[in-house]
């Protein structure tokens, strides 16, 4: 497994989003977390205190090779409306996990 980072950033829109839409998304997005988290995909996450030229928020994510990474990228950009760039993360050891 290979380590990648995806940055969400959300294109500038005119006006408000819906009450009920961003409900929506909300749900939406906690499920497709959770699933990376019970996958063993979702390493860790960043969100910036003031978002910088349109960064929302920041993945890390294991997955198998780049174009593993970019269908979870897809995915996650579908579902929150960001544009998401995929970025491999050099010279990150590879995790050793435990054996029981």
């Amino acid at each position: 497994m290979s380590e990648f980072l995806l940055l969400g950033v959300r294109p500038p829109r005119p006006g408000e989003l819906g009450l009920s839409k961003a409900a929506h998304d909300v749900v939406a997005l906690t499920g497709w977390h959770h699933l990376l988290r019970r996958w063993g995909l979702l390493r860790s996450f960043a969100l910036p205190d003031e978002p910088v030229a349109g960064l929302r928020a920041c993945l890390l994510i294991h997955a198998t090779e780049q174009g593993a990474a970019a269908a979870l990228a897809a995915g996650w950009s579908r579902l929150s409306g960001y544009e998401v760039t995929v970025l491999p993360m050099a010279g990150v050891p590879a995790v050793v996990r435990a054996q029981p």
